[in-house]
């Protein structure tokens, strides 16, 4: 017997989209990053504590992070992604020429919704508004 689909909980309350937009702003962060360095070196879930003080071209997401691994999912083109390396505890990732162009058009992807939740069927958030005063984006 199959399993209803069910959808995503929307969730629409200001502390939910707040926290949407934190999250959006650690993508673009990320992507930023990416940009800064070339090659990022990215742990999905750091479990056994070896990046207690990464290097500045690291970066570590958590269990309950910023949902960079979905953000990177939903634009696969923008991204390209290497193997494991079990030396490093990370995988590198580096920016696309798509992924380039999309983070100098931040603003057409910024109000996207994000997805987010352990458990299905999850959430679904659209970010508050950016306030361009408060972020230097190139």
């Amino acid at each position: 017997m199959a399993m209803k689909q069910v959808k995503p909980k929307r969730l629409t309350a200001k502390f939910d989209r707040d926290d949407a937009r934190r999250m959006r702003n650690a993508h673009w962060s990320f992507m930023e990053k990416i940009a800064e360095f070339g090659t990022v070196w990215f742990c999905p879930w750091d479990k056994d504590r070896r990046h207690r003080n990464p290097a500045p071209d690291v970066e570590v997401d958590g269990l309950i992070g910023y949902g960079i691994l979905d953000w990177m999912a939903s634009h696969p083109d923008w991204f390209e992604r290497g193997e494991w390396n079990d030396n490093r505890y990370a995988a590198p990732v580096r920016l696309t020429p798509a992924g380039v162009t999309a983070l100098e058009n931040w603003h057409t992807y910024d109000m996207e919704p994000v997805n987010g939740g352990l458990v299905e069927p999850g959430w679904i958030a659209t970010p508050t508004p950016l306030m361009i005063s408060k972020v230097r984006r190139k």
